[in-house]
């Protein structure tokens, strides 16, 4: 209560006090296009606001993971899509050399062609993204083979690591985005070995004409090396067809988590901005009922005691 003013005057006050509260508050949603800007406005929201900003970072982070991931598994794809032609290349060259009608000349000119061809399936093995060789594994830091005719598969050791690499999606659910060169390209099966396969057609079509002494026993026969390149490139089309797998979760992944942003987007806005046409109706209708307030104060009789002597 205000001491000393009558019932009238301190009605009066209070209503004029909650019209201007209320213009002023109006005109903050005006100038800012919020109307949660302190806990004060709205307890009860804070939580559900402070909720959404945080799901809504969360979403916007895993968007940017999986855009850093699409590029790589996108990469993968076309370097496995390009080992499948280098494979199918391979085994028109040794369905030539396996020929009766060929010469010596030609087996060995064909043999550097699979060479050649097992050089580019090693730079795809190689393929690096952003500095990182996508098919090592955990030891991206490292090319995963390097050429040497002097083993059976005419590459070095695997360098690189397992792979162990995962990606959120916007649920948190993890799930696997990359294999490594050993199971692509190097099975440990013989007859899936893209490496073995190729540089075994490139060494049965020299062993034609210059055969090893004493015999080297993991020189396949031609017929052998024909059968291992078909199933090399039966297994590596399975692996690019994983790939293709991954792509689509991936993409998926990045569709929901888009669609979450927008979501929580449009929570916040709900929670926290202001309806421009609704802030400016009730300005509108506060200034009014200020001014009617003031106008009916300012034609209220005023008496002073001297009014009531005779």
């Amino acid at each position: 209560m205000l001491s000393g003013l009558n019932a009238f005057t301190e009605k009066f006050l209070l209503d004029i006090g909650r019209l201007q509260k209320r213009t002023d508050r109006a005109q903050e949603k005006l100038t800012s296009g919020l109307k949660l800007t302190k806990v004060s406005d709205s307890p009860d929201d804070v939580s559900s606001l402070l909720d959404s900003r945080a799901g809504l970072d969360s979403a916007i982070q895993v968007q940017q993971n999986l855009t850093r991931v699409k590029v790589e598994v996108d990469a993968g794809e076309k370097a496995l899509q390009n080992g499948v032609q280098l494979l199918e290349r391979a085994r028109v060259l040794g369905a030539q050399g396996s020929s009766n009608l060929q010469t010596a000349a030609t087996r060995a000119h064909l043999a550097g062609e699979l060479q050649a061809l097992l050089e580019r399936m090693v730079a795809a093995a190689s393929t690096a993204v952003e500095g990182r060789y996508i098919f090592s594994g955990d030891a991206d830091q490292i090319a995963p083979y390097q050429v040497d005719l002097s083993t059976p598969s005419g590459v070095s050791a695997y360098q690189g690591a397992a792979s162990t690499r995962q990606v959120a999606d916007s649920s948190g659910l993890l799930f696997p985005v990359a294999q490594s060169a050993d199971i692509l390209f190097d099975s440990a099966t013989g007859s899936e070995n893209v490496f073995l396969a190729i540089n075994g057609m490139r060494r049965a079509l020299l062993a034609v004409d210059n055969p090893p002494n004493p015999p080297d026993p993991t020189i396949p026969s031609i017929e052998q090396a024909l059968g291992n390149l078909g199933s090399a490139a039966l297994y590596l089309n399975q692996r690019l067809a994983s790939y293709g797998l991954t792509q689509n979760r991936v993409a998926e992944a990045a569709t929901a988590a888009s669609a979450l942003e927008l979501s929580l987007r449009a929570r916040i806005a709900s929670i926290e901005e202001a309806d421009l046409a609704e802030a400016a109706t009730d300005l509108g209708q506060a200034r009014i009922g200020l001014d009617a307030a003031l106008q009916a104060r300012a034609r209220t009789p005023r008496r002073s005691l001297f009014d009531y002597l005779g």
